[in-house]
């Protein structure tokens, strides 16, 4: 089969032919459709989020048919249309497996195991796999099983009330999904975006106000009358932790981004104006379920940049440039 594969970090992905496996007790074989690229993927690529083997397969956002079942594999068959995110299996043996808590997990099975997306098959262990809606197309499903759902468990976590008005900080390929997720549920959305030239865009994904920031984001909040929840996606934990001022009293902010930097409370402002803090991650399997029903039915719809695999040193150029807008999926059809 044709992968693209990492051969160390910051170096080129090499288009290769590798060997295609059959999958074993508990697996499926995916013949894959599309796998979209995430910026963990280019955290990983830059060797600064978590080592992996080399050579690798990335990609954790894959979406396909399944082609072949392992044995003992029961719920699924040849021909189904699945996705599959980056938890597959727990170990079965721990506390968070015992409370089916799988994401917590400190031995699970995932694509670094199995091999990732990037690719035309891959093998999945079976429970991770997850059917897609009728009518759902290959490439805006396949960001759903980590962006999505990501931002959805997001949302859900935050506890957001009816009326709540809530804000979006960073908007790139998690928050344009948090942006039209929080519109959906029916919330006064904002914006707060280093970028200009997304204006016009966001409004047209539903945000309410834009705020483009040039100085302090809690202040920039604030001035406009600030927020219940904030829904953070940006990489920046100095924008994020100046957010937390914007807050209406009993706020709460969510954190979804992978950072290098301290994320910094004053403890009086979370004291005095009681504000929640909560980091989130993919969560229950539900929140994946609901962020697909959003996409099947034209609610949510991802602004997606569409490549061939033959590409992938384009595709990892440009998310380093921050230049993608603003999810990057590879398309592996028949002739991928």
């Amino acid at each position: 089969m044709k992968a693209a594969v990492m051969m160390g970090a910051k170096q080129p992905f090499e288009l290769r032919d590798v060997a295609m496996r059959d999958p074993g007790p508990g697996q499926v074989r995916i013949r894959l459709r599309a796998s979209g690229v995430c910026g963990t993927d280019t955290h990983i690529w830059h060797g600064t989020y978590m080592p992996v083997e080399l050579p690798a397969i990335l990609g954790h956002e894959p979406v396909g048919v399944i082609d072949a079942l392992g044995p003992g594999v029961t719920g699924f068959t040849a021909g189904d249309r699945v996705g599959v995110g980056w938890v597959q299996r727990g170990c079965g043996h721990c506390l968070p497996c015992a409370r089916a808590r799988e994401v917590y997990c400190e031995n699970p099975i995932t694509w670094e195991q199995n091999g990732g997306g990037h690719a035309q098959f891959m093998i999945a262990e079976a429970p991770g796999c997850v059917r897609l809606p009728e009518g759902l197309d290959w490439a805006s499903a396949a960001p759903m099983f980590c962006a999505g759902c990501t931002v959805m468990s997001g949302y859900r976590n935050a506890r957001p009330r009816p009326g709540d008005r809530v804000a979006v900080l960073g908007t790139g390929g998690l928050g344009h999904l948090a942006l039209q997720i929080a519109k959906a549920m029916g919330h006064e959305v904002l914006a707060l975006t280093n970028a200009s030239d997304k204006t016009a865009s966001l409004r047209e994904l539903g945000a309410d106000g834009v705020v483009v920031l040039s100085g302090h984001a809690g202040k920039a909040l604030r001035a406009i009358g600030g927020a219940d929840v904030i829904l953070a996606t940006s990489n920046s934990m100095r924008q994020t932790s100046e957010a937390l001022s914007g807050l209406r009293d009993e706020g709460t902010l969510v954190t979804m981004a992978v950072g290098d930097e301290p994320f910094q409370v004053k403890p009086n402002l979370a004291l005095t104006r009681q504000l929640t803090i909560k980091g989130s991650q993919q969560n229950d399997r539900a929140d994946l379920i609901e962020v697909l029903d959003l996409v099947a039915r034209g609610k949510v719809r991802p602004m997606l940049e569409v490549y061939r695999l033959e590409d992938v040193n384009t595709v990892f150029d440009r998310l380093d440039q921050g230049a993608v807008r603003y999810r990057a999926v590879f398309d592996l059809g028949d002739d991928a």
